[in-house]
C-alpha cells in the first residue's frame, strides 16, 4: 500500500506493520492506523497512515533516562491485550525546538504499543513524577548522540 508521508514523501508499507489506535491519539481523535519509520540511529517517526501532516518524532524513553518506568494499570493492560512485558514497546514524543538542543520529551504520557498484536495507546496517567516538557539537550550529550 502506497501512503504519503510527512518526512519521506510517497511511500510504501505493508498492512501488516499497521498499528491501530482504536481512540486515536489526544487531539488527533481521527487517526487510527499510524506505522513508526525509523529516523536517523536514536529517533522514529509515529506517523498516520491516513493523514501526511500527522507526525510525531519519538524515542525511547529509556535510550535517554535510564531510571524511566512505566507502571500500566491492568485496565489499560487488557485494553492492549499485553500478556508480557514483551509484548510492549514504549515510545515518548520529542517537540522539537530550534536549535535542536533546546527540545524536550513527553515523559509523562507515553505511546504504548503491544509489537505482536499492533495496538497502541497513549498512556495519560491521572498523576506521575515526569515532566511534560524533559530537556533532552543533557541526555544528548551524556549519549553524544
Amino acid at each position: 500500500m502506497i501512503i504519503q508521508t510527512k518526512y519521506f514523501g510517497e511511500q510504501e508499507i505493508k498492512e501488516k506493520d499497521i498499528i491501530l489506535f482504536s481512540s486515536g491519539l489526544p487531539g488527533f481523535a481521527h487517526d487510527h492506523r499510524f506505522i513508526i519509520q525509523p529516523f536517523g540511529e536514536a529517533f522514529s517517526i509515529l506517523q498516520s497512515v491516513d493523514d501526511a501532516d500527522v507526525a510525531f518524532i519519538v524515542t525511547s524513553p529509556f535510550y535517554y533516562f535510564e531510571n524511566y518506568s512505566v507502571d500500566l494499570p491492568d485496565h489499560f493492560v487488557e485494553q492492549l491485550e499485553v500478556r508480557s512485558q514483551e509484548d510492549v514497546a514504549v515510545w515518548v514524543i520529542i517537540s522539537v525546538h530550534n536549535p535542536f538542543s533546546d527540545s524536550t520529551v513527553n515523559l509523562n504520557a507515553p505511546i504504548i504499543i503491544n509489537i505482536h498484536k499492533k495496538f497502541g495507546k497513549q498512556y495519560i496517567p491521572e498523576r506521575s513524577d515526569y515532566s511534560l516538557r524533559m530537556p533532552l539537550n543533557g541526555q544528548l550529550q551524556e549519549k553524544k548522540v
